[in-house]
């Protein structure tokens, strides 16, 4: 009994050190992403309350999903990813136009005459530069860590809930005034981004699962899969089927959820301040909880055991409205803390599928906001012309109802199924189908006999690199140099120049004490092999 104090403490410290290590090493990413996310949720709240009309009011959504499928389409059919260069420029323009557009809808305060189709267009240039620059903060944070993946989604969330509830309580033109504050703050986390880029150290430190240069290009290793994102991999295979079944997930609850929203007439419910406040209460309570059980490295945390707080969160939400109708707050509060947990989990999400996937990473935000977005958009559309004719209230329970039937029998059925023993790979390949791969970017190199010699020299550099204290990028070229590829290919491979390639050779000579490629070899058949 005497010792369980102690070691509790060391445990306690431990985390508050890796905790500390992570926020430091990802701090520009996690204020980026938070200021962002208040920008895109101001802007819709803005076209909710001053443009009338649902398909108006919504058309802002409804063109950035449009643009981000074009986007998709267009990234689908590249070979290679995006430069540094075009990431950068993206994304400064992007902020831009956030500070440009909150400007122009001050400016529109004061106008004496109607400025509809000019707040139109200045809440949609606002809503898609957000999700632009939300797009850039998630990539600039691809290749994390599972607990340090959480940090930068439910800290972006703890962060940004304040921010999106003052932004509610202030005046239009001081709101637009906070709107373009945050666009210089962004400013600056880009700038640090760029003049301080992050060490290979830190980043280690920080639990990173690759040093892939945070300027937004070099690609991530994929070799950890995404079985330290969700805790049930076991193979290539069940990564694709655990990431797409979430994507899925996904849609259904975010149509789910976008139904409650609606209860019982096919109108958004509108918010109070009593609303706002149990809501920010609740979310911040929750997203805390939820990051304090993924820095223990709780592998159920993100598959499990998020899908069951948002599941009943939606319970709770559709059962306050139906037993309170003349209290709709209720359950309101309920929903609004499951559409920011499903925000957030659709960023760990896109962020576990850019470690996986072929893709740009931006192919992967954009499916994932797609995903989120696009349901509440039609719900918001089509449920007033659905409930036009029948009783309302008893129609809106019973589709919120099946939805979440749908997506429990959905996530549950499935996702057990990974913890199975792995079946052989050619019934893995047929149980997945390369359509399903391909739509969601994760189909397989087209030499496989290629691509399992690099998976299986991969998973030796990661033993040696247990063995031999090699750093994460050190195992990435070890992999490719014992395949035999020249330096110089593999500084293409990797985006590095020549020089850095060679120094890592160097250093592994000098790590293991093998001082050629054959030896390494050797060394692998004897003792690894």
């Amino acid at each position: 009994m005497t010792d369980a104090a102690p070691l509790d403490r060391d445990a306690s410290e431990r985390r508050t050190t890796k905790l500390a290590s992570i926020m430091r090493a990802t701090l520009p990413a996690t204020l980026g992403l938070a200021l962002a996310n208040t920008c895109f949720n101001v802007a819709v709240n803005e076209s909710a309350l001053r443009l009338s009309g649902p398909l108006v009011s919504n058309g802002p959504v409804f063109a950035a999903v449009a643009a981000m499928a074009l986007g998709m389409l267009l990234l689908a059919r590249r070979r290679e990813h995006l430069r540094s260069s075009t990431v950068r420029l993206g994304a400064a323009w992007c902020i831009v136009a956030q500070v440009v557009a909150a400007a122009a809808l001050g400016l529109l305060e004061a106008a004496l005459v109607d400025v509809t189709a000019a707040r139109l267009v200045a809440v949609t240039v606002l809503e898609a530069a957000s999700l632009g620059a939300l797009a850039f903060w998630l990539r600039s944070a691809r290749g994390l860590s599972a607990a340090a993946a959480a940090v930068v989604v439910f800290g972006a969330v703890i962060v940004s809930e304040p921010l999106i509830c003052v932004a509610a309580f202030l005046p239009s033109g001081a709101a637009y005034a906070l709107l373009a504050a945050e666009g210089g703050a962004q400013a600056l986390c880009l700038h640090f981004l760029q003049r301080r880029p992050l060490s290979e150290e830190a980043f280690r430190s920080a639990g990173v699962a690759s040093a892939a240069g945070r300027s937004g290009t070099e690609p991530v290793n994929a070799a950890t899969g995404t079985a330290g994102y969700f805790g049930l991999a076991r193979s290539m295979a069940d990564d694709k089927r655990l990431l797409i079944v979430t994507a899925v997930g996904i849609w259904i609850l975010a149509l789910a959820k976008a139904v409650i929203r609606v209860f019982p007439l096919g109108v958004p419910i509108p918010y109070t301040p009593a609303t706002l406040g149990v809501y920010f209460a609740l979310t911040m309570i929750v997203a805390a909880v939820l990051l304090y059980v993924a820095l223990n490295e709780n592998s159920d945390v993100m598959t499990a055991g998020i899908w069951l707080v948002m599941q009943n969160l939606a319970v709770l939400a559709l059962l306050a409205c139906s037993f309170f109708p003349d209290n709709l707050d209720i359950g309101l509060s309920f929903t609004y803390v499951l559409d920011v947990l499903l925000l957030a989990y659709t960023w760990y999400v896109a962020l576990a599928f850019m470690n996986f996937g072929q893709q740009d990473p931006y192919y992967y935000v954009g499916g994932g906001l797609i995903a989120f977005l696009l349901p509440r958009a039609l719900t918001n559309v089509g449920m007033p012309i659905l409930l036009g004719a029948i009783n309302q209230a008893a129609a809106t329970t019973a589709i919120a109802a099946a939805l979440l039937l749908l997506c429990a029998q959905f996530l549950f059925l499935r996702l057990p199924h990974l913890r199975a023993p792995a079946p052989r790979p050619e019934d893995r390949e047929r149980s997945l189908s390369h359509a399903a791969q391909r739509a969601f970017g994760l189909e397989e190199p087209a030499d496989t006999s290629t691509a399992m010699r690099l998976a299986i020299m991969q998973s030796h550099a990661s033993r040696m690199q247990e063995q031999f204290l090699l750093s994460d990028r050190e195992a990435e070229v070890l992999a490719l140099y014992a395949l035999g590829h020249t330096q110089d290919k593999i500084a293409s491979e990797l985006l590095l120049s020549p020089g850095t390639v060679h120094t890592y050779v160097k250093r592994i000579y000098s790590k293991t004490d093998l001082h050629s490629r054959q030896a390494i070899l050797d060394y692998i058949e004897r003792y690894v092999g």
